[in-house]
């Protein structure tokens, strides 16, 4: 006969067979459920600049990843009608997407072809005037006045400016 002490008490031997069948499955009962279940998820970077996953900090510079967890139930199934009705409308958004990015590159297009065109003729424009041994003015009653060192000056300035805003 065997008697079990705990403590300074014992038990009856009638215990005995109830024990021995619980002590078993106090054994295996923790194992049937995962001991990191709320465990947290840690992110950190080694030396050679690789990322790492674990379930406990290793260094200081580990931080914790918040997981998110799915819905508890899916949304129910559309018919066949709900689908269709769903994909048309994708469609149309996808159509409308290309049709303004199509006018957007159009718009670009134009507006690099100007600049193109203003370039080169800013470019002769700038060119001529600096081959040339005398720049003038109409004045309004169709008399050429030419334009004295200062005046060339500024308006070459003004010329290497127009280059410079159209030949970015």
């Amino acid at each position: 006969m065997m008697v079990i002490s705990m403590e300074s008490r014992t038990l009856p031997p009638s215990f005995l067979p109830l024990l021995q069948g619980t002590v078993p499955l106090l054994l295996v009962v923790p194992l049937l459920f995962p001991l990191g279940l709320e465990a947290g998820v840690y992110k950190w970077t080694d030396e050679q600049g690789r990322v790492h996953f674990s379930d406990r900090p290793v260094t200081g510079e580990s931080t914790e990843v918040k997981i998110k967890e799915r819905p508890a139930s899916q949304p129910p199934v559309p018919n066949q009608q709900e689908r269709q009705l769903k994909m048309k409308r994708m469609l149309d958004v996808y159509e409308e997407d290309r049709a303004v990015k199509k006018e957007a590159d159009q718009k670009q297009a134009q507006e690099r072809k100007k600049r193109k065109r203003n370039c080169a003729r800013a470019k002769d424009m700038y060119a001529s005037h600096s081959r040339a041994s005398g720049i003038y003015d109409l004045g309004k009653d169709g008399e050429r006045r030419f334009l004295n060192d200062a005046a060339r000056t500024r308006h070459m300035q003004k010329l290497k400016a127009e280059v410079a805003r159209w030949c970015k």
